[in-house]
């Protein structure tokens, strides 16, 4: 059975990415603890947690041997059907690997080692999903949870979010939540983006959260306007609101500023488009929510100025099969500005 889902980062920035730039082994210990003491406030028992230790030191060294350019671990904690997990990504823009179904079978190794990497890494992870391109490089996710995860709900998530500080800030301003319903068929999210970057901004961002989390409701541009009265003492944000509903098939929606959005579909692509105006500063008496028919196999993208516009999902044949949070991170990975706060987010049609 599909679990209920929440995604979010605000009110400490608890499920923003952590980021390392991994160049060589010197710190790695470090990054393992790290991530072993969020795993054990989470409640994660020794063995799960020597398991984590396990696949953190098989992913870094893969990357360490195989990334050419772009190596980063990204992790997070994550909340999916009321288990609390560690998700983590390992980015590379190396050369690839051309037989990903070899490359997963125990024993088998490229670089003269016992080749136990990705094989252990899918045997001991509650989830694992892994996209390569030859040339472009590798991307493996995986998520193990605090308690044993039943065989029949290890499956593809059916949203997923990177949002990651600009570098050299210790918070985000970015921020997003996400709700997700199996049995209504129902999503409510929202995107925001406080303006620039670093404390100020993600104050900022948390406000507009808080609202978010108080409110309910269908008409976005009335909740945007609330969030707009609720700011104004600070810096003001960029947001984008939606729900959807099972029976409706179809997006409400309403945005402020400059987050964007795509519905992606095999007949083309729908551009959600947004009012001008700063939400907590200035914004327009009509503003107003907008409707987009959202049909089985149609992806909807939302992401923040920290991502290139001009990105190209046509890039990555078949990754729509994948994970959210790992399409998420082909984005990340090729089209980040690399000089701001970066959300992406990801969810496949709620059917």
């Amino acid at each position: 059975m599909e679990q209920p889902l929440q995604l979010s980062a605000g009110n400490g920035n608890a499920a923003t990415h952590t980021r390392y730039r991994i160049e060589d082994r010197s710190y790695l210990s470090i990054i393992k603890k790290e991530i072993a003491r969020s795993a054990e406030s989470l409640g994660f028992a020794p063995e799960r947690i020597g398991r984590l230790d396990i696949i953190v030191s098989e992913l870094l060294s893969n990357l360490l041997k195989f990334g050419v350019k772009k190596r980063e671990l990204l992790w997070k904690p994550l909340l999916q059907g009321g288990r609390g997990a560690i998700e983590i990504l390992a980015i590379d823009g190396g050369s690839g690997i051309a037989n990903t179904s070899r490359a997963l079978e125990d024993g088998y190794s490229t670089s003269g080692t016992a080749g136990q990497g990705l094989g252990a890494i899918r045997r001991l992870s509650d989830f694992f999903d892994l996209y390569s391109q030859p040339g472009l490089g590798t991307i493996v996710l995986v998520r193990l949870f605090a308690e044993e995860y039943p065989l029949a709900e290890q499956q593809l998530a059916s949203a997923g979010v990177i949002s990651v500080a600009k570098s050299g800030e210790k918070v985000c301003g970015d921020g997003y939540q996400l709700d997700y319903d199996p049995e209504e068929k129902q999503l409510r999210l929202l995107v925001v983006d406080g303006l620039g970057h670093g404390p100020e901004a993600h104050l900022a961002a948390n406000a507009a959260l808080d609202v978010f989390a108080a409110e309910g409701g269908d008409d976005q541009s009335l909740l945007l306007k609330q969030i707009h009265q609720s700011i104004k003492r600070t810096r003001g944000v960029v947001a984008l609101s939606a729900t959807y509903k099972g029976e409706e098939h179809q997006l409400h929606y309403c945005g402020v500023g400059n987050i964007s959005g795509r519905l992606l579909g095999f007949e083309g692509t729908k551009v959600l488009t947004s009012f001008n105006g700063i939400v907590g500063h200035a914004i327009s008496s009509r503003i107003h929510d907008q409707r987009l028919a959202w049909e089985r196999g149609k992806l909807l993208v939302l992401h923040s100025d920290g991502l290139l516009s001009r990105w190209d999902m046509g890039r990555y044949p078949q990754v729509q099969k994948h994970d959210p949070s790992l399409i998420a991170a082909c984005l990340y990975r090729d089209y980040n500005r690399g000089t701001d706060d970066i959300t992406i987010l990801v969810s496949k049609h709620p059917d």
